[in-house]
């Protein structure tokens, strides 16, 4: 695919007439099953490939794309990139395109991914399924398997390749009276154990029966990945140059300075075994594993092209749009945990609160960090170690900065939160001292 990708974007770039041209080719297949009421009901497969051009002239730009692969329709939209581009205003950051890049390696195809047929997805469901009915519970979820592949190539002689595999379940198990849910995903199809994920999602509905109110108030929480994931991408936008120089980021002022407790490190570091994600940015800049937090305090920042040479130094590969209106973006987020188990971390707990995931989330103050939301799919209450009964849902609200102060403990890290390459996490389950619930909720799930 690699070679055809290079052919496309050289037959592009050949129609353009602009002072520089950008190509970016992205596309792939996706086959995907879904299920509900314990029965598959869909199943699909797309493929796709599409054709954004950007074209520079002086210090404009401006970029059309198509889906159309015929001489004729790519010829049309070169054109109307570089007209549009002459009709903008000029950017006076609008800087050259970059030449020819070396990259460092990443592996993320597994050649046993692109292999499996529907017939293997509608098994494996029909088995997770089978199980939940035997305990009289419903399941509904979805379980895919894709390949995709992005690319940068210019008029400078650029060329940036990416391509990955992907596998993916989610599963959420309902009783009459809860739910359970439960997701996996990884590049490598050994990394998901579709029934395990399933039976997680079932053990979850079954103990989410006859949940006791608890009043609002600060509870011993432990926080499973997937809840980790969360919150923590809320902080990450904080790290931006841009966001900082513009005063709109809760790092302002912060850097070099102690923000959490001392046994939270945070990389964003997107060549690491569980993420293997693209090793370039927007532009086409080799991206950089950059440690953002190390032992509480906030040492680094992420920086594009345009935003780099105001601080002296140099772009870490993380730019989010190529004129460098939107600053940089840490992906790839990894938080190493501890040497122990989700059930370490209950069986250590005297009294607190198991929490599976959040939704909803919404910013109440950015400069804080602080942010509500409530919790769903399970809420357990743990006492001597144990879990005892479930509890009826939350809403909380809560500072990022101020929870990542009263960590106690961690489970072992995973990858977790989003399917999509760029916003997965690895992080692992937090035991947070204090977690501040602010109302019952009236949500059953």
């Amino acid at each position: 695919m690699r070679d055809e990708v290079r052919r496309l974007a050289e037959k592009v770039l050949g129609m353009s007439k602009a002072d520089e041209t950008e190509v970016v080719i992205s596309g792939g297949e996706e086959a995907l099953t879904r299920f509900a009421e314990n029965l598959i009901h869909q199943n699909v497969a797309r493929t796709e490939l599409t054709v954004t051009v950007r074209a520079f002239v002086g210090k404009r730009m401006a970029e059309a794309t198509t889906n159309r692969l015929d001489e004729n329709s790519l010829r049309e939209t070169v054109e109307r990139a570089v007209e549009s581009a002459k009709q903008m205003p000029e950017d006076e950051n609008l800087l050259p395109r970059l030449g020819p890049q070396t990259y460092q390696p990443v592996h993320a195809v597994d050649e046993a991914i692109l292999t499996i047929t529907p017939k293997e997805r509608a098994e494996l469901i029909v088995e997770v399924v089978g199980r939940c009915k035997a305990h009289g519970t419903t399941a509904a979820g979805a379980l895919s398997n894709s390949f995709s592949y992005y690319a940068i190539a210019n008029s400078n002689g650029l060329f940036a390749y990416y391509e990955r595999t992907n596998f993916a379940f989610s599963i959420t198990v309902a009783t009459d009276e809860g739910t359970g849910w439960a997701s996996a995903n990884s590049f490598r199809k050994s990394d998901v154990d579709v029934l395990a994920v399933g039976e997680r999602a079932l053990q979850k509905a079954l103990l989410n029966r006859n949940p006791r109110e608890l009043p609002p108030g600060a509870y011993r929480v432990i926080l499973e990945p997937p809840a980790v994931a969360d919150l923590l991408l809320f902080i990450a936008s904080g790290f931006n140059a841009l966001a900082v120089d513009e005063g709109r980021s809760w790092l302002v002022g912060k850097l070099g300075q102690k923000v959490v407790g001392d046994n939270i490190t945070l990389v964003s570091d997107v060549y690491h075994p569980l993420h293997q994600s693209c090793p370039f940015d927007v532009e086409g800049y080799p991206t950089q594993r950059i440690t953002l937090i190390d032992k509480g305090v906030a040492v680094n920042l992420v920086y594009d092209r345009v935003t780099a040479p105001k601080h002296g130094v140099a772009p870490t590969g993380h730019s989010v749009d190529p004129t460098g209106a939107f600053g940089a973006f840490p992906r790839g987020l990894v938080m190493e945990g501890e040497e122990k188990s989700l059930q370490d971390l209950i069986a250590e707990t005297e009294h607190g609160l198991l929490v599976t995931r959040l939704w909803y989330i919404r910013t109440v103050d950015p400069m804080k960090v602080l942010l509500t939301g409530m919790t769903r799919d399970g809420v357990f209450l743990i006492e001597k170690g144990q879990i005892v009964s479930a509890v009826k849902n939350f809403r909380f609200n809560e500072s990022v900065l101020a929870m990542l102060n009263r960590v106690e403990a961690m489970s072992r890290a995973e990858r977790a939160g989003a399917p999509e390459w760029e916003w997965a996490e690895v992080v692992p389950a937090l035991r947070v001292s204090e977690f501040h619930f602010t109302d019952v909720t009236v949500f059953a799930g």
